[in-house]
């Protein structure tokens, strides 16, 4: 098994991604790819400014760790690029930032919660104050084409 390092992916699908990454070449006929918290990034260019968009590889999972058959590799390479690795390490990072806070307001926010916090009523009640605003007497049509 070789060292790990920062890797830029394309996948047979069409997928681009970049990704920690090692190979283990135990299977010489078909070697796989051991990748690590691998994302995918996209840029959109609108006039002189260029918006690049970091999103997780696989959006359903928690995992962090995949193995990928070499099989399915159209080409890969080791990343230099100091910006991309920045974009994936600041990523990574805000990732983490978010998954702590969710976890913090998820617990927070079961115990906060009461019947006090919003307005209560009845769909009955509702509709009859919708139908007093916006209920207009036929009469006072009839009256206003006069």
């Amino acid at each position: 098994m070789e060292d790990e390092f920062y890797a830029s992916i394309k996948l047979v699908s069409g997928e681009e991604i970049i990704c920690i990454m090692m190979v283990d070449d135990s299977n010489p006929d078909d070697p796989f790819l051991i990748i690590q918290d691998p994302i995918t990034v996209s840029f959109d260019q609108k006039g002189i400014h260029t918006n690049v968009r970091v999103e997780p590889w696989l959006k359903t999972s928690t995992e962090s760790v995949y193995f990928v058959r070499l099989s399915k590799v159209i080409t890969m390479t080791e990343l230099f690029d100091k910006e991309m690795i920045s974009f994936y390490k600041d990523f990574l990072e805000s990732r983490e930032d978010y998954t702590d806070e969710d976890e913090l307001d998820e617990t927070k926010s079961t115990k906060d919660v009461s019947r006090k916090m919003g307005f209560l009523g009845s769909v009955q009640e509702t509709k009859r104050n919708l139908e007093k605003i916006y209920k207009i007497d036929s009469k006072d049509l009839d009256n206003k084409d006069s």
